[in-house]
């Protein structure tokens, strides 16, 4: 059988909100569907489920609608919850759910076979689902794209999440939808905290890259050592309790190996006479400072982002090497330098993910894990005892709550909700990456799966007799040829203009809708001029939003993104009988979010570069 093609209207909306499930059904080609077939005539299109020699109606014999709806009856729905439904079908229960559930319940609709989706996507017209932001679909392979859209559920601040099986559907592969599921929460558990702090931070991130930018902004990029030490092991000191019997081992194996560590136990090494040739910060925020108090910053390089905590970049300055994950800044600074975009590091919630992934940059076959314990040992105590978390007490928990997983050396330790997370890291990206091998010297800590535990005795005759000589002799080079900083305001100065531009159409627009009267709310004012004015006056502003990616990212990634996340719980429940009306006050919140997120940002350009435009500024810099 040949294939049917997918509606045009049902392609855009996958091109432009599911491009990843848009993919996955080209890549399969002209493969039909294993489970599912359609019986079309005349009268419409009936989905078939075949089994062998046997096939019968997916949605019953009889009226679909009244099994669709018993269904719906029969589930307990929690308000501001994400869940995932098992199989698309021919999409008319997943549009019964979107019709009938609160607008604070967000949906992911799962659907094993790219080559069904396919099929029903080329039958019936599903543009109010596919358009619909509570609604989310995922394809194919169970991995981390297919999850990639509940970004958005976590940003609109979903608390829980829950699957809802659709038996007809689920029963098809009942060990894909169980999978799905369970992947489902522990994605969930990684990213709600990330798009918590994500949004939160977001002013922090935008004004310490403005700060950081002339410390930086010719500072060398990590991906220049990438796979240049395949042959030198690699260790990821962590500081949990277990650090403390390490020192030892790590004073014997600093030359032999290339120790990096983080803020946290950054002291207690220097406090011990080892020096770690390479310390990584990512956090943004100004307690990440304290593991760099009352103790030698000498001779010691830094890797961090441009967000990194300004007054570290400070005290290291001229000694940094920078990675550049998601900062639209930096992505204009490059390009407007002529420069390659910075190098991506992993970034999911702990430091010690990034210097993983410096790890893998590097190109080190053999990674060892030291201090990285992420559980709580028998006595509380679950950091190391010279750290900045022991100055105020920290280093102990003062709970109990967790899960008991397999130790190391102990047949279950305690790994509370965050080191849970953090483990689960770990884990991930280690199974992604089976051509290194892994080794964890944490005797307290819980059991990595991929990472076997060894003894210091073993270890040591697992590194041998390698040298690190020639990182410090890289690193060093890398940091005597980085030039001077840029005239950043000249850089920046179209930014400027195009945020100068937000601030103007998106300000007049939310004014005029202000001064609308209520009475055009009315449906007899459906096609008011004034109504259908204010409508024109959305495609405008969205025009010039769309004019570059580049500076909209820029824009998006500070204040405005905040606002952009208010303003859709605002809308959602804008619902009038004049739909004309209903938009405009919809398009009302969204003129002043972008207002509210463009005057941020000009008033942040100024502070930090001045103004391009002021002829004043130019006349004092020639004097």
């Amino acid at each position: 059988m040949t294939p049917k093609s997918i509606l045009p209207q049902n392609e855009m909306l996958l091109r432009k909100r599911f491009p990843v499930v848009l993919q996955r059904i080209l890549n399969i080609g002209n493969k039909m569907p294993q489970d599912f077939y359609y019986e079309d005539s005349e009268s419409g299109s009936t989905l078939m489920i075949q089994r062998g020699e046997y096939s019968f109606p997916a949605y019953g014999s009889f009226k679909k609608e009244n099994l669709i709806k018993r269904w719906y009856s029969s589930l307990v729905l929690h308000p501001e919850s994400l869940y995932a439904i098992t199989g698309f079908g021919d999409g008319s229960h997943l549009l019964h759910f979107l019709n009938e559930s609160s607008s604070g319940t967000n949906f992911l609709a799962a659907e094993k076979d790219p080559a069904h989706l396919r099929e029903t996507l080329a039958r019936f017209d599903l543009t109010k689902l596919l358009s619909d932001e509570r609604f989310i679909l995922g394809t194919g392979e169970i991995d981390d794209v297919f999850f990639a859209d509940i970004q958005g559920a976590a940003l609109s601040g979903v608390s829980d999440v829950n699957s809802v099986v659709f038996s007809p559907l689920h029963g098809v592969d009942e060990g894909y939808y169980d999978r799905m599921r369970n992947e489902l929460v522990r994605q969930y558990l990684v990213v709600r905290p990330l798009m918590e702090v994500n949004v939160r931070t977001a002013i922090d991130v935008q004004k310490n890259t403005f700060e950081n930018l002339p410390y930086l902004a010719n500072a060398p990029d990590v991906g220049e050592m990438k796979n240049q030490f395949t042959e030198i092991p690699f260790i990821l000191v962590g500081a949990g309790p277990s650090l403390d019997e390490s020192i030892d081992f790590l004073r014997t194996v600093q030359d032999k190996t290339i120790i990096v560590a983080s803020n946290s136990p950054y002291r207690k090494l220097i406090n011990s006479g080892i020096r770690p040739h390479l310390v990584v910060t990512a956090d943004p925020l100004s307690p990440t400072l304290a593991g760099f108090e009352n103790v030698s910053l000498e001779n010691v390089p830094l890797a961090c982002p441009f967000s990194a905590y300004p007054e570290i970049v400070k005290r290291f300055s001229g000694r940094i090497l920078t990675w550049c994950t998601f900062n639209p800044i930096v992505d204009v600074l490059k390009n407007r330098m002529g420069l390659r975009p910075g190098t991506k590091i992993l970034e999911q919630g702990t430091v010690s993910g990034c210097v993983l992934d410096l790890s893998k940059l590097f190109g080190c076959k053999k990674v060892l894990l030291v201090g990285q314990d992420m559980a709580v040992r028998d006595d509380g105590r679950y950091y190391s005892d010279d750290t900045s978390y022991a100055d105020t007490g920290s280093h102990y928990s003062s709970t109990e709550k967790g899960q008991r997983l397999p130790g190391n050396t102990q047949e279950k330790v305690l790994v509370e909700g965050r080191l849970f997370v953090y483990l689960k890291t770990f884990e991930q990206f280690i199974a992604q990456n089976p051509e290194t091998e892994y080794r964890n010297l944490a005797r307290t800590g819980v059991k990595i799966n991929g990472a076997p535990y060894q003894t210091y005795d073993e270890a040591l005759d697992w590194i041998s007799d390698s040298n690190s000589q020639i990182f410090d002799h890289t690193v060093t080079k890398l940091l005597a040829d980085q030039g001077d900083c840029p005239d950043l305001k000249t850089i920046l100065s179209p930014i400027f203009k195009y945020t100068e531009d937000i601030l103007s159409i998106s300000l007049a627009a939310a004014v005029k809708t202000e001064l609308i009267p209520d009475k055009f709310s009315g449906t007899n004012y459906a096609d008011n001029k004034q109504i259908k004015y204010l409508l024109s006056e959305a495609g405008k502003v969205n025009s010039l939003v769309d004019s570059s990616k580049l500076y909209w990212n820029f824009l998006f990634e500070g204040k405005t993104k905040g606002e952009l996340v208010k303003y859709k719980r605002k809308i959602r429940d804008i619902d009038f009988p004049n739909k004309n009306w209903s938009a405009v006050q919809r398009n009302k919140e969204y003129f002043w979010a972008l207002s509210e997120g463009a005057h941020w940002l000009l008033e942040q350009l100024e502070h930090y570069f001045g103004n391009p435009s002021d002829k004043r500024n130019t006349e004092q810099e020639v004097s």
